[in-house]
């Protein structure tokens, strides 16, 4: 009997052991398709060009190094991307690092050559027009005493490329500026500082990220329980608390009849609506007017006006 009853024992932790493989195999498998279903599209981003219409004198001022850096760093922060680098200096120290990695010195688990991910979409951005400096003038009857103001403008328009096909899919245009208040100061001459620079590059960035995410997510309406609308951008949308925003519905498919080209659809405004909340990854908003959510629908675009 004594026997029976350890036999038994010894069974039943083998069940339970085949069971805890058995469950763990499967949360493994089901995370690994969840993985597999949420890949990103890729982006890789152009050393940017400059037009040949700004001067070399005014490239001085011009920081691309930066501006690159502001590009890519805005469209992490949109966190719908995978970002590829193509900067040159980076792309040399991955490349030392997978030589090493294939070398005796190493112990063979590092990255290989040849293994590095291509890019889905590529943003190969030209810089327009751009102006960096001050005006400084003399005030009348005040000994070395002038008047000052920093002044500032960057263009940028960004050609966006699907590497599969060299389609170019679409032209962004960006642009900002800024000009200081006049302010005394004890000399002539001088240059607005970098921060004003880094402010113009990281707007057009988000700008340019705006009308990427345009391109390639449409914002839609993803939910609607009684008043609330729920879209399907958060706090990478550009929106604020209060911003009042367009609801389209979707129309017919409009075809270019010499091409055959999928042009877009036509679009009805249906409605105005409010931002409310911006969630992380999600944004509620409130319809607005008498129609309320009469009119809207799950898969409605969503504008800013």
């Amino acid at each position: 009997m004594k026997n029976k009853l350890n036999e038994h024992k010894i069974n039943k932790n083998i069940f339970t052991f085949f069971l805890h493989i058995f469950i763990f195999l499967s949360i493994a498998t089901t995370i690994s398709a969840q993985e597999e279903g949420t890949t990103k599209p890729r982006v890789a981003i152009k050393a940017p060009l400059v037009n040949d219409s700004i001067s070399s004198q005014t490239q001085k001022s011009l920081d691309l190094t930066k501006l690159l850096a502001e590009m890519e760093a805005a469209l992490l922060s949109a966190r719908k991307f995978d970002i590829v680098s193509r900067q040159e200096g980076v792309m040399q120290d991955i490349r030392d690092e997978q030589q090493f990695a294939s070398s005796a010195l190493s112990a063979g688990d590092g990255a290989a050559e040849g293994k590095m991910q291509a890019a889905n979409f590529l943003l190969i951005p030209t810089v327009t027009g751009f102006s960096f400096g001050t005006t400084t003038s003399k005030i009348p009857n005040l000994t070395s005493k002038y008047m000052r103001n920093d002044h500032g403008q960057l263009e940028v328009s960004a050609q966006v490329v699907d590497t599969e096909t060299g389609q170019i899919k679409a032209t962004f245009s960006m642009k900002s500026s800024f000009s200081t208040s006049d302010s005394i100061v004890d000399q002539a001459g001088g240059k607005p500082g970098a921060g004003q620079f880094t402010t113009m590059a990281q707007k057009v960035s988000e700008q340019m990220v705006d009308q990427l995410l345009d391109l390639v997510f449409p914002v839609e309406i993803i939910n609607i329980k009684g008043n609330q609308i729920f879209i399907n951008r958060g706090q990478d949308g550009g929106f604020k608390t209060n911003m009042i925003l367009n609801v389209y519905q979707k129309g017919d498919e409009l075809k270019d009849p010499h091409t055959g080209e999928i042009l877009g659809s036509g679009e009805e405004l249906v409605g105005k609506i409010k931002v409310v909340r911006i969630n992380p990854k999600f944004t509620v908003a409130e319809a607005t007017g008498k129609d309320g959510v009469s009119k809207m629908a799950v898969g409605n675009i969503i504008r800013k006006p």
